[in-house]
């Protein structure tokens, strides 16, 4: 609704977060070096790890990351969301994708944490999504017996 506030005085301009503030509405932003490291490690291990998507795109908003990939069989398909922890130790929290609720929904990672890296976010989401449960298992569980 546009015109005039109470008592016919004009509405009260929005607030504005200070001058370089990293937020809108109060709502903390991913800086912007934080953003290129995170498209950096995704694309990555893109190409390392899971080279069968055809394609993969992140796009951010305030907190969060979006990441949606086009898979081997050409549809494109919602993956995850990660959302900006503050964290210098480059942690995330992880939601996942529910076609069946048509949501993203707070996850656990294989690790039994809600935080991790973009990389395990990205195996877990493509794990299930590809159905490669090699992708749940952590990394010493990946590798062989000592000797």
């Amino acid at each position: 609704m546009t015109g005039a506030g109470q008592g016919g005085q004009p509405p009260a301009a929005p607030l504005q977060p200070p001058e370089g503030a990293h937020s809108i509405g109060g709502v903390p932003e991913i800086p912007i070096r934080a953003r290129f490291e995170a498209e950096r490690r995704l694309e990555e291990h893109w190409h390392r790890r899971w080279p069968q998507l055809k394609d993969l795109r992140v796009r951010f908003h305030a907190p969060f990351a979006y990441v949606e990939a086009t898979l081997p069989d050409g549809d494109d398909q919602a993956l995850f969301r990660l959302k900006w922890t503050g964290h210098r130790d480059r942690l995330w929290a992880f939601a996942i994708w529910l076609a069946s609720k048509d949501t993203y929904e707070r996850s656990m990672l294989p690790s039994g944490a809600f935080v991790g890296t973009v990389e395990e976010a990205m195996d877990c989401a493509c794990g299930l999504y590809l159905n490669d449960i090699s992708a749940w298992k952590l990394p010493r569980q990946r590798s062989g017996p000592r000797h």
